[in-house]
């Protein structure tokens, strides 16, 4: 039954999340992140509490395996992919990369939006058509998350009492700035730095995503378990297990990138896995390895409940512990090394001109096979 109480939890608590309404930061950056969160929730859901007796939609377990930041074999088709959807997006002659700053650091860039939907029907390379199709697709998980809460009740024999969503307020809704740059001064001719600038922004975005939960969802109170601060540990150990693994497969299979890059931002980077793993990594693990909803043993919400009993401040430590000591200083050495701000973007003029002679320049081509 422990499993089911942490499932409706679960959902309960990121729905709150996406029930945020008018924050431009939200819609521009944390939303995505939490939507492969969602993804991956209702697909164990389905899977270890209802035996997969729900047909998901095909889009939900494709992004669902996007919460590993990396694709094993795949990552150099990974990284053409998002290229080449950009440039299918924006063309090859102006700006196609986007990023998201704040303060001068990158928190986001479209790189994610691409990683986690690609290869779904929800991916649309008209840009035009990009907010109404995160909408349906927002539209489409809701609509599951509302029947999953509705059949946990049901399992539950009803004990389960009905609880309204609750409406997070975000104080800071003032937007990101926003910076494009042409992907080729982004990307270089080594594939395997291209791929590894691709990881790095990718665990950028949920290093920032925690942030942003960090900062504004969680309460900092000695008071019995509340669902901000619940929902904001359970994303938080997942996505730093995640960014961590990241790092650590970059160093394992990339490892003369990895040693390059490393040592620009003067080793912090191994610092950081270095102190994770002898810190944290194992409470962290555990947390983690939690997201499975297993009957008769231990789940995330009974854990964390007999942790309380122990600790009124378990929640608070640790959370405060992989923000502060972790997320904020990864967020910062991936956006110095990344210098997004300081790589010029092209003004109106060089637009025009550059996308006006890429269109002469087809115009010649084609004229020239007409003979």
């Amino acid at each position: 039954m422990n499993n089911i109480y942490t499932a409706y939890y679960d959902l309960v608590g990121i729905a709150s999340l996406l029930n945020i309404k008018e924050n431009k930061k939200f819609s521009a950056v944390p939303v995505y992140p939490l939507f492969r969160d969602l993804c991956l929730m209702i697909y164990q859901i389905n899977k270890e509490i209802f035996d997969d007796t729900v047909e998901l939609d095909p889009a939900i377990k494709k992004i669902r395996h996007r919460v590993k930041l990396y694709q094993k074999k795949d990552n150099f088709k990974v990284y053409n992919r998002i290229v080449d959807l950009h440039t299918y997006q924006f063309g090859n002659d102006v700006d196609n990369l986007g990023f998201y700053l704040e303060n001068g650091k990158v928190v986001g860039s479209t790189i994610y939006t691409t990683y986690v939907f690609q290869d779904t029907h929800f991916f649309s390379t008209n840009p035009n058509e990009t907010k109404k199709v995160a909408f349906r697709f927002a539209e489409m998980v809701g609509e599951t998350l509302a029947l999953f809460s509705e059949k946990l009740r049901e399992k539950s024999g009803y004990t389960l009492a009905p609880i309204e969503i609750p409406t997070f307020e975000y104080k800071d809704s003032k937007a990101y700035k926003t910076k494009d740059i042409l992907n080729s001064n982004f990307y270089g001719d080594n594939q395997n730095q291209n791929v590894a600038l691709t990881r790095l922004v990718i665990s950028l975005q949920e290093a920032s995503t925690c942030i942003w939960l960090y900062n504004g969802i969680y309460i900092n109170s000695d008071n019995d378990l509340q669902i901000e601060n619940y929902i904001v540990l359970r994303l938080l150990t997942i996505k730093f297990d995640e960014v961590m693994d990241n790092l650590k497969n970059m160093r394992k299979f990339l490892s003369d990138t990895f040693t390059l890059i490393d040592k620009q931002c003067e080793y912090d980077l191994s610092k950081i896995i270095h102190d994770f793993d002898n810190e944290v990594e194992e409470e962290c693990r555990r947390l983690r390895n939690m997201i499975h909803y297993n009957e008769g043993s231990e789940n995330f919400l009974d854990y964390i409940d007999q942790q309380l009993k122990i600790d009124k401040n378990y929640i608070h430590g640790i959370s405060s512990k992989i923000i502060n000591s972790f997320m904020i200083p990864l967020n910062d050495v991936i956006s110095d090394y990344l210098k997004i701000d300081s790589i010029e973007s092209m003004n109106t003029f060089s637009k025009v001109n550059r996308r006006i002679s890429s269109l002469i320049k087809r115009k010649d081509f084609r004229s020239s096979n007409d003979y």
